[in-house]
């Protein structure tokens, strides 16, 4: 293809004009440049190169030297254009490989109550509580496995690949692993995120502050950050107790009554309010199994903390018990 016949299609290319046979001949002289290796000068030999041919022109301008030959000047023209053709294709390579081979993206969206299980493209499982909402490629064509927990739970056995690392955004957090089985909680109406690894080894870190250093994680740790001050804390938990949900089974470890109403809302599908405002703040530690039904632990949860309950259809309201006195 003839210079100017190439800049005329990448300028079309670059407004959206090209016709589907102009875009057949950019891909063909794409292949054909990546292969023929037109396009690998390095840094240092564009440097190279500009600063002796400055110092000619330098010295011709100083009559230092003779004129510059017409060959020699053919010769520079011609470098020089395969230099610009060279940064032109780290341009425009992205948007033909946008073009031609799109990511196009899925998003599951699990109702209150319900859990699901979903395999992506690359054989890596995603288990989603309810209340969640996973977006994600429908292929991995890029050079990273990339998705985003827009909200909720999710227990990720990611598949192996040492070229194409894996990673997680959620509320403002990125993780990332190469292969390996952990447990991101995410939930807006939760202080902390949570991500818990199970398996192998993952980093996480910040989005939103900068170039911190990434937190690693091994088997039964878990890294707890706080939504508004961003404290990272990491500890250690038991991984089999937090993914215990995936077998439909609930496990509470001091936690405060506000987390396991959460925790409850998001698996049973019901809304649950307090009458007295601390008794968020409760402490309760027990574990129900899936022959447990939503009244039996509301009971459990009631008896442990002096408190009782009203249920009206998936409202339930909690209150402090009482005594009365004749």
């Amino acid at each position: 293809m003839r210079e100017e016949e190439l800049i005329k299609l990448l300028d079309r290319f670059e407004k959206g004009k090209c016709s589907v046979e102009e875009l057949n001949r950019l891909e063909a002289w794409f292949d054909r440049s990546s292969a023929s290796g037109e396009f690998t000068w390095s840094e240092q030999e564009k440097s190279i190169f500009n600063t002796n041919l400055k110092k000619r022109i330098d010295a011709t301008i100083a009559g230092k030297v003779r004129p510059l030959s017409i060959n020699w000047l053919k010769v520079a023209a011609s470098v020089i254009l395969i230099a610009a053709f060279s940064l032109l294709l780290n341009t425009y390579r992205t948007k033909l490989i946008d073009y031609f081979d799109p990511v196009i993206y899925a998003q599951t969206i699990v109702p209150m109550g319900q859990k699901a299980k979903l395999t992506l493209s690359d054989g890596s499982v995603v288990v989603l509580n309810g209340g969640s909402r996973l977006r994600y490629p429908e292929k991995f064509n890029r050079d990273l496995r990339e998705v985003n927990l827009i909200e909720g739970e999710a227990y990720f056995d990611v598949a192996h690949n040492k070229e194409k690392p894996f990673i997680i955004e959620a509320g403002g957090t990125k993780t990332q692993v190469l292969g390996t089985a952990f447990n991101i909680r995410s939930y807006s109406g939760f202080k902390n995120i949570e991500v818990t690894v199970s398996r192998g080894k993952v980093a996480v870190s910040k989005m939103v502050s900068g170039n911190q250093q990434p937190v690693f994680l091994l088997p039964n740790e878990q890294v707890s950050i706080d939504r508004f001050s961003w404290k990272m804390e990491k500890r250690y938990m038991n991984a089999r107790e937090i993914i215990s949900w995936t077998q439909g089974k609930l496990i509470f470890n001091n936690e405060s009554l506000k987390n396991v109403a959460a925790v409850l809302q998001h698996s049973y599908g019901v809304k649950i309010n307090y009458k007295n405002r601390d008794i968020e703040e409760i402490r309760f530690t027990a574990s129900f199994d899936q022959k447990d039904t939503l009244n039996e632990i509301l009971y459990s949860i009631a008896k442990a903390n002096k408190l009782i309950y009203v249920k009206d259809g998936k409202q339930i309201l909690f209150s402090k018990k009482y005594k009365v006195f004749n």
